[in-house]
């Protein structure tokens, strides 16, 4: 079976080769004829799995690419496939017809609800967990279901790799017995010390429930925090960022300049996070270093025409921590600005139109005077105006449209300065393609 399993799964690579056509075809075939094929491949490298709820893809392929400057071969399902079906036709593609695999080293990213399946029959030497937060009501209940179903799935021999500045990630220690890895950035420019964020559930010690005092907070739950009647506290972790500078998209490390790839906090922790697990893989610090800013240059999505500039941030639909540092942004710009916020569909993945996510949003951070017009735009206009008019928008002040262009007149005669979208990623080409003037894509 095993062989058959693996044959099968080879040729349907082939076929794919020939049509052009990447998919999780192979997985799906092989784990039809063998569904314990991932117990029977032998991985003679080590294996490092990321997971969570945003941040893995992100963080998974820089692991990846910098393993491959350093002149590793590297089995990544970077395809963006982080089922078991994927996971499965990435190994099989790097692997003999015996099932050995032929690269230094593994890197997968995993679905967090998928990891109780592939951690089955695979065991990865380091799991970073990026987050957990709320995310895909419909498919991910709340936070504690996806926490207890990723708990279960870790093996007993499993690093985990997490962020010390999230108080929630640190039940995995008191759950389990497993070594723990931390990383964190200290206080910066853009932390703060009393909270903004109201609509969120893991304010509270995870060893005794009490309620958490914070020295600061660098964004939501983030930041140096401790409990008021146990001994649960921040502790020094093995890597520590310093100087978070994003408009620079930079920090200090080991007195390093480090490039982060972007201007949002999410790109320095899950920088982080991928240096620190480099670092546990032996990877020479100043060659992880010179990699990742050689890799993570900054391709700023920001644009000007019409004598505005147009800033995309890219939110991802059914999270709402994505959108409230997309909000974060925007209210730390003082200029006249208007916002678009939209997206042509919230999954991909079911056919539920749920929009609870929308009333854990910070919008009621938007109320000030540097905004003038807000758009809703796309199949949810309507419930983004009543949400918008919930958190103290005046209707006034509100403009739905079913696409972008339907708003291009009413942006380019703004007399904003700046255009905030805070959009879900299916809009962002939208957006620069509507808003960019001809003459300056030349």
């Amino acid at each position: 079976m095993k062989l058959l399993s693996i044959l099968m799964a080879k040729i349907a690579l082939i076929f794919g080769k020939i049509l052009n056509r990447g998919s999780s075809l192979p997985g799906k075939v092989a784990l039809k004829i063998d569904k314990k094929i991932l117990s029977k491949l032998q991985y003679v490298c080590p294996i490092i799995a990321v997971t969570g709820s945003s941040g893995k893809g992100s963080t998974s392929n820089l692991i990846a690419e910098v393993l491959r400057d350093n002149n590793k071969t590297v089995c990544h399902n970077n395809s963006g496939s982080n089922l078991a079906w994927g996971i499965t036709t990435s190994l099989i593609k790097n692997s003999t017809i015996f099932g050995k695999i032929k690269t230094d080293y593994i890197v997968l990213e995993i679905d967090e609800r998928y990891a109780k399946t592939v951690f089955q029959d695979l065991k990865p030497d380091y799991l970073i967990i990026t987050n957990i937060t709320k995310d895909q009501p419909p498919r991910q209940y709340n936070v504690e279901i996806i926490y207890n179903e990723i708990l279960m799935s870790i093996p007993s021999n499993t690093k985990i790799i997490t962020n010390m500045d999230e108080p929630f990630l640190r039940k995995f220690a008191l759950d389990l017995p497993n070594e723990n890895i931390y990383y964190s950035i200290t206080q910066n420019k853009y932390s703060y010390k009393s909270q903004i964020f109201e609509n969120l559930n893991i304010y509270f010690c995870p060893k005794c429930h009490t309620f958490l005092e914070y020295d600061y907070y660098n964004f939501e739950t983030l930041g140096k925090y401790n409990c008021p009647n146990c001994d649960f506290k921040y502790i020094e972790p093995s890597t520590t960022a310093y100087n978070l500078n994003l408009e620079d998209c930079s920090l200090v490390l080991n007195d390093k300049k480090v490039n982060i790839g972007g201007d949002m906090l999410y790109y320095a922790y899950n920088t982080l996070a991928a240096i620190t697990t480099l670092q546990e893989l032996k990877i020479e610090f100043s060659a992880i270093i010179n990699s990742v800013n050689k890799l993570n240059i900054s391709k700023s999505l920001n644009f000007k025409a019409y004598k505005k500039e147009f800033i995309p941030l890219s939110s991802k639909a059914e999270n709402a921590s994505t959108y409230n540092q997309s909000i974060f942004k925007v209210i730390s710009d003082n200029r006249p600005k208007d916002i678009i916020i939209g997206w042509k569909e919230i999954s991909r993945r079911y056919k539920h139109f749920d929009i609870s996510w929308l009333y854990d949003i910070e919008f009621e951070l938007l109320n000030n005077s540097t905004i003038g017009t807000f758009y809703a735009c796309g199949i949810d206009k309507n419930n983004i105006k009543q949400r918008l008019i919930l958190a103290g928008i005046k209707e006034s002040q509100i403009i739905t449209a079913d696409s972008l262009l339907d708003i291009k007149e009413h942006i380019i005669n703004s007399e904003s300065e700046v255009i905030y979208g805070i959009l879900n990623f299916d809009y962002i080409d939208p957006f620069t393609e509507t808003f960019k003037e001809e003459e300056s894509c030349k």
